[in-house]
């Protein structure tokens, strides 16, 4: 699925006709088509923003820059450190930079030549998601566009159906992707028991 196919699903929920090109959303166009993509993005980035097993990056080492400082990547949505490897949760994001808690500074002057991210979470752009991801965005941001600008319960009840169940098959789709199993864990090297990535929803889950 396209963006464009994506944003055409959002007007055809609301009776408007398709379009054949992007709007931009840079400039303050309101149309249709310039809420629809927005509405688009903002859902996009909140999905992904739970954190799934194809916009999770782990282990990631990342470089002082000329003032001694960590910066992170501006399409970066959750950044975490493992305790394990930095007692005391020592380093949190703050902003678009790392921060060292227990110094209460930005700068980490010469004593840290670099840090290691457990987990990052990634904003994608819409072509690198999956197929599921892409399905449920399309639908929940579908439902969230209608209920915003058409106000209409018949549209809301349905498109909120489709909603559930596009999530369902999302979740499914993860867990094949980590492959889990009661015995041996999964492929992510995660132990028996500890579930599918998105926000570590079923982490304590028993088999």
């Amino acid at each position: 699925m396209t963006e464009l196919e994506a944003i055409n699903t959002l007007l055809g929920v609301i009776g408007e006709a398709p379009i054949d090109r992007l709007s931009d959303t840079t400039v303050n166009e309101i149309t249709d088509s310039a809420l629809a993509r927005r509405t688009l993005h903002e859902v996009s980035r909140d999905v992904q923003a739970e954190g799934w097993s194809w916009n999770t990056d782990y282990n990631v080492e990342l470089q002082k820059d000329s003032t001694n400082q960590f910066p992170i990547s501006s399409d970066s949505l959750q950044v975490l450190f493992s305790p394990n490897r930095y007692p005391d949760s020592r380093y949190v994001a703050r902003g678009s930079r790392v921060y060292d808690r227990a110094q209460r500074k930005f700068d980490f002057g010469d004593d840290v030549a670099s840090l290691i991210v457990d987990q990052i979470v990634m904003l994608l752009p819409w072509e690198q998601m999956p197929h599921a991801a892409q399905q449920y965005i399309t639908i929940r941001a579908a439902r969230i566009y209608s209920d915003r600008y058409v106000n209409s319960n018949i549209i809301y009840t349905y498109t909120a159906q489709d909603e559930e169940y596009a999530r369902t098959m999302l979740i499914r789709a993860e867990e094949r992707e980590g492959r889990n199993n009661m015995l041996w864990g999964n492929d992510r090297g995660i132990g028996s028991g500890l579930g599918y990535i998105p926000a570590e929803g079923t982490r304590f889950r028993f088999h």
